[in-house]
C-alpha cells in the first residue's frame, strides 16, 4: 500500500468520527456458539416495505453465521448499556459466545438473541447480501420490533460513547 493509501485512509477515519452514530449490537448465530457486533453503521433503507440496512466486514466472525442462518438481531443500546456494546466491540478481548455474559437476554422462536432493556430490538431476516470491497451490506427483513422510550440512546461520537439525553416530548406530539 502507498503512503498516499494509508493517508487516505486515515482522513476518511477521522473524517467518520465527526459523524455521531447510534450504537447498535448486531447478534448473530446459534447459543452455544453465538457471537455479535458493536456497530454503528446501521439505518432503515425503506418503511414501504420495512427494511434495514447493516454494514459488517466480511472477515468479521458475525458475517458467516448472518449469511448462514439468514437472520440476526438488532439492538439499539440505551446510554446506560455501555458495557455491552463495549464487549460486543471486544475490548477486554471477549470473543463470541462470551460476549453474552453480564447482560439479560431473550431468545426469540427463531432463535435470535435480543438484549433486555435496548431501546429497541429487531429480530430481522436478511433479505439480499452484497458484497463489495472489505465489507458487505446486508438488507433485512424486520420480522419482529420492540421499542422502549423511557431512556437515553448511547451514541458515538469522535472515538467515545455518551449518552443522549432524551428530549421532553410536547403534549401535542
Amino acid at each position: 500500500m502507498t503512503s498516499v493509501a494509508r493517508a487516505s485512509r486515515a482522513r476518511l477515519v477521522d473524517a467518520m468520527r465527526e459523524l455521531p452514530g447510534g450504537v447498535c449490537v448486531i447478534t448473530a448465530g446459534r447459543a452455544p456458539a453465538r457471537t455479535g457486533y458493536t456497530g454503528t453503521a446501521v439505518f432503515s433503507l425503506s418503511i414501504d416495505p420495512e427494511r434495514i440496512v447493516i454494514s459488517i466486514g466480511r472477515a468479521a466472525s458475525s458475517f458467516a453465521p448472518i449469511r448462514e442462518f439468514g437472520d440476526f438481531g438488532l439492538n439499539i443500546l440505551s446510554g446506560d448499556q455501555q458495557a455491552i456494546a463495549d464487549r460486543f466491540a471486544g475490548r477486554g478481548g471477549v470473543k463470541g459466545e462470551a460476549r453474552y455474559a453480564g447482560a439479560d437476554w431473550r431468545v426469540t422462536p427463531r432463535g435470535v438473541s435480543l438484549v433486555t432493556g435496548a431501546l429497541a430490538t429487531i429480530e430481522c431476516r436478511v433479505e439480499e447480501i452484497l458484497e463489495r470491497h472489505s465489507h458487505a451490506i446486508v438488507v433485512a427483513e424486520p420480522t419482529s420490533i420492540e421499542t422502549a422510550t423511557n431512556s437515553d440512546a448511547l451514541i458515538y461520537w469522535r472515538a467515545q460513547y455518551s449518552a443522549a439525553r432524551a428530549a421532553p416530548r410536547l403534549a401535542a406530539e
